[in-house]
């Protein structure tokens, strides 16, 4: 179930940006489904100018799963476009897992090229592979990079690229690939429907990993995670659903957006 809640977590990093230059302050709802059973919930705010932008994302599980493994937590994010790159500037997360408490702040230095970081707690060696030092250089935070992914996709319809990502605690390389172009329905009250561009993606871990699990990486597919690309009322394109597939079942998530 652990594992269950880090898929959880990092999918609804995933899934809530929508990164419009134009746009200066806008709200986004999201849920999370297993089935046909609601175990979370998040809801984005971000501020953004041609240059900078500030995204909070506040999220918590909901349902059965709010009974069994209580999580809520607030993530912040700020970047820089610096000669037409979004560049990380800072993250910070923190939150609450069955009553224990845990943030992490992220700053980067030397030219964006390194960071300075602080996990309280720190990560237990014990349960967790070692994040090496050397696998810290020029690296990006999850939301800035897929603010680079949405900026490729309006700018040149594909999402294809690669990003040596941190978060603080976890450090992995992330593919993203192109998968096709399909029709959805809103399948849920209030959920997308129209025409979308899907991409897959991979990880691939490289610290920060727990020391035992049932997650293969090698015999994982591009396809197993896949996000759908719609356009929203500015005709950009934002993620509408994500979808992925694990051994204990499929987990979607849903922008749940009355203007879409």
């Amino acid at each position: 179930m652990n594992k269950f809640l880090n898929i959880l977590i990092f999918l609804i990093i995933f899934s809530l940006l929508n990164f419009s230059a134009s746009s200066k302050q806008e709200n986004y709802y999201y849920v999370v489904q297993f089935g046909n059973l609601i175990v979370g919930k998040a809801e984005i705010l971000f501020r953004s100018t041609s240059q900078n932008l500030n995204i909070d994302i506040k999220s918590q599980t909901a349902g059965i799963l709010d009974v069994l493994y209580e999580y809520n937590g607030v993530l912040k994010s700020s970047s820089i476009k610096n000669k037409g790159t979004w560049l990380p500037n800072k993250f910070s997360a923190g939150g609450v897992f069955n009553k224990k408490k845990r943030t992490t702040d992220i700053t980067w230095v030397n030219n964006y090229k390194t960071v300075s970081y602080v996990n309280i707690p720190t990560i237990d060696l014990k349960k967790y592979h070692e994040v090496q030092e050397s696998s810290l250089i020029n690296v990006i935070d999850p939301i800035t990079a897929f603010m680079r992914v949405i900026e490729k996709i309006n700018e040149e319809y594909t999402c294809d690229q690669n990003f040596k990502v941190f978060d603080g605690r976890r450090r992995y390389d992330l593919e993203i690939k192109t998968i096709g172009n399909s029709t959805i329905d809103n399948d849920r009250p209030k959920s997308y429907k129209g025409n979308v561009l899907i991409c897959g993606l991979r990880v691939f871990p490289i610290g920060g990993h727990r020391l035992k699990t049932k997650w293969k990486p090698s015999e994982d597919k591009i396809s197993d995670i896949k996000v759908f690309f719609g356009k929203n009322q500015n005709k950009d394109y934002v993620p509408v659903r994500v979808q992925i597939e694990r051994w204990f079942g499929t987990v979607v998530i849903r922008l749940i957006r009355k203007t879409l």
